[in-house]
Order: C-alpha cells, then structure tokens, then sequence
C-alpha cells in the first residue's frame, strides 16, 4: 500500500516538475514479469521514478553497493525492493567485485514474476549519448533463463529516456518504451557459446537504445547537436520547436545527430564549416544577452511600439497574482535548490535531490500557510480549498510572469542597446546557416 501511495506522489511531483512528459510505446510495456527494464542514465534517481510511474506493477530496482550507508537506509531499499551491485569503485583498491549473491536474489525476484530496472551502462551523467552497456545484464538474464531451460519467459523492456535538459526544471522529456527482447531467442545461440552470446545480447539492448537517442561522441559534439536541434526549429521548421510539439522536437534531435554523423565522415568540411558558423552565432547570442527568436522574420516585422505596449498591459494585469504568487511560493520554489547546493553533490543528482525536496517542501509550506489562515482568518473548509487552488494558479503565474519579466528585458536590450551593425550582421551568418543546412537538407529530414 505505501508503495503505490508513494507512487501516486511521485506522479503528481512530476506533472509540475517537467513541463511536459511524453510516453511513446506504453502498449509495449509487459503487465506482469518475469521482465527486465533496461535503460539509458542521465539522471540518477530520476529516471528510475519516471519508468516506475509509467508501470502497472510494482518494480524493484538495481543499484550501486554504494548507496547502502546505513541500516535505516539499507531497511528502506529492501522495502523497495532495491537489490545492490558492486562495482569497481564500491569496493576496497585490489579487490574483485563479488556479485555472485546479487544475481542469485535477481533470479528469485524474477522467479516470483518480479519486474526490476537495470541501467546497463553501470552509472550516470549529465550527458546525450549512451555509454558503453555492461554485460550484467544480459548475464543475469541468459543464467536466470538457464536455470529454467530457457522456459522462464524472461523480457527484457528496452527504454529510452530524452530530456530536452536533464538537470533543469520545466524542462521536457521524452520515453519511448520499445518492444521487448524475449531472452529465449538466444537459447540455440548461448547452448553453442555462452560468452558470445552475452555480448550479442548486451549489443542487441544497446541496438533497441539507441533508436531513440541522439548519438554523439563528445561534449562539443553534444553542444554542437543541441545549438543546432534550436537553431533548426527556430528558424526552419517552427513546428518542432519544444514548446510547441515535444515528441516532434526530440524526434528531430535524434534525427540531426544521425545525419551530422553521416556528414562527418563522407563531407567533414562542410560539417567543420556548419559547426563553426553555429557556434558562432550562438556565442554571439549570449554575448549580447539575446536569443535566436529576435532574429525570427516573425519578430523582425513586429511594431516596436505594440510589442511594448502588450508587455506592459500585461504585467499590469497579473501583478496582483504575481506578487501573491512570491510571497506564498518564493521560499519553498528557492529551498529545494539551496538543498541542493549544500549537500554538494554531482550535477546528475540535481533533478532529483529538488524533486524529492520540493515534495516535501511545498506540502509543508502550504499546510503552514493554511493552518495561519484558519487560526487568525476563517476556519470555513472551503475557503481552505479556495485557498490550496489559489496557491497553485499564483505560484504558475509567479513563473510566467517572471519569465515574461526576463523576456521583456532583453527585449529593450535589443531594441535600445544592440547596434544597428551588431544586428545585421547576427542575421547575414544566421542566413549563411540557412543555406548551409540547405545543402545538408537530405541528412537532415
């Protein structure tokens, strides 16, 4: 009961963490085990909670030894159903890991028709691509199958998790769930030779994984992927922006990695030369404080006057909602980062850490806030829920106002402080991108 209440909970945190969450491919998820999920790791604790809120059944979960510190701990994961593996790195210097216990209490939370989540590259980071797959996976699969002479109807669930940015917040993500790997099929193939056998599993789980991932090489590759995905539904095609379509948008991601990897190796001069000018422009960009929608042909034809005048009338209409959205929701939105940066720990537990604060946090504050109205106000139930209601549309439009705010300033950074040469000469290497992608416009659809 308390798992699923929990589950419950982490569902509604993440309706108002991200900004928008697409799930592709729910039909392909299993309703009952035995079944493995396996999937890619940018975010640490969060990607095991998104997979688990989009499954029926209750999951267990493997993870790093190191995350076992204590008894309580260690009390709480075996409730969850967390069963610890050890790596290098969780061990003492000249030891082997020993996972022999771990791969036996696999086999018999599988054998109960079990369902757990693996991440096969072994550990996470803040990054796009899919790292080199462990072979544990495929290990713990083909043996458990073994035992049951390849009748235990094992899967393994390949899953792909997207984020437009993995360590902020409103950000989007995508998962794409992937139809499942019957380990059976490999019965003839591991009778002839075991240890082939888990490489070709291990590769075919990273095959389904990168489908739906964009593949890079470098952190100057991802960037140049990034800035380019803005740049192409900027000013390309407006429709795969993220804001307006998320699927569509990382869908084309995924598709410009694929067609500049083909351009690096059979044009790299025209994918130097594409990368240089990109960069550029986006350097240039953040140098002036701008971003690539004032060089839209969209925002070039609007009347100076009238966009001012519309920021204006608009914040004049919400400031009463804004400023009470500040004074009920500014210290417990600040807390869960502030949490964040005094535990001083790795970026990829950023998402995480905030989440599970502001789960907290925010309830708190709240229940606060309404016990002061009832103690000096009105103890009227339904003014309390009027008021949980308020709580929730102020603290929303606290966002959009501020982000409104940050707009409107740079907008009379552009049209007061930006030169006249600065701004013609943004659009002349914008346009010379524009051709430029036009030459590569086969790769790139």
């Amino acid at each position: 009961m308390m798992y699923h209440f929990i589950k419950q909970l982490i569902k509604i945190s993440l309706f108002f963490f991200f900004r928008k969450m697409i799930v592709i491919g729910k039909v392909n998820i299993p309703e009952k085990g035995p079944l493995i999920i396996v999937a890619n790791h940018p975010n640490t604790l969060m990607d095991s909670l998104i997979i688990a809120s989009i499954t029926k059944q209750r999951i267990g979960f493997i993870a790093n030894a190191g995350i076992f510190i204590n008894k309580l701990v260690n009390t709480i994961f075996s409730y969850f159903n967390v069963i610890p593996i050890y790596r290098k790195k969780d061990i003492n210097p000249g030891e082997k890991p020993d996972n022999r216990n771990t791969f036996i209490k696999c086999h018999e939370y599988l054998e109960n028709g079990g369902t757990f989540i693996i991440f096969p590259e072994g550990s996470s980071y803040y990054e796009l691509k899919l790292r080199d797959i462990k072979t544990g996976t495929a290990r713990i699969a083909l043996s458990f199958e073994k035992l049951k002479n390849f009748k235990g109807n094992l899967k393994i669930l390949p899953i792909a998790l997207d984020y437009s940015d993995a360590i902020q917040f409103r950000s989007m993500i995508s998962v794409t769930v992937n139809k499942p790997l019957p380990v059976s099929d490999y019965k003839k193939a591991y009778a002839t030779n075991n240890f082939d056998t888990v490489k070709k599993l291990s590769n075919d789980i990273r095959k389904e994984l990168l489908k739906n991932i964009p593949h890079t090489s470098s952190k100057n590759q991802e960037d140049f992927l990034i800035k380019t995905h803005k740049f192409y539904s900027t000013y390309v095609n407006p429709k795969a922006n993220l804001f307006v379509n998320t699927q569509k948008s990382l869908e084309l991601r995924t598709q410009i990695s694929k067609a500049f990897n083909y351009l690096n190796k059979h044009n790299s001069t025209l994918y130097k030369d594409t990368q240089n000018n990109v960069l550029l422009f986006f350097k240039s960009l953040e140098q002036e404080g701008l971003t690539p929608g004032f060089f839209t042909d969209q925002f070039q034809r609007k009347n100076n006057i009238v966009v001012l005048g519309t920021y204006m009338l608009k914040f004049i209409i919400f400031l009463p909602l804004y400023l009470l959205g500040i004074l009920i929701n500014y210290i417990p939105y600040k807390l869960p980062s502030k949490i964040f940066e005094a535990l001083k720990i790795d970026i990829e537990y950023k998402t995480s850490v905030q989440m599970v604060a502001g789960l907290l946090v925010f309830p708190l504050f709240y229940a606060v806030e309404i016990w002061l109205y009832r103690y000096y106000i009105s103890t009227v139930f339904w003014h309390s829920i009027l008021l949980i209601v308020l709580f929730l549309i102020s603290g929303y439009i606290a966002m959009f106002y501020y982000t409104e705010l940050k707009r409107f300033s740079r907008i009379l950074r552009f049209y007061f402080f930006i030169k006249d040469d600065k701004k013609v000469a943004l659009l002349k290497l914008r346009n010379k991108i524009l051709k430029t992608l036009k030459e590569t416009q086969k790769s790139l659809v």
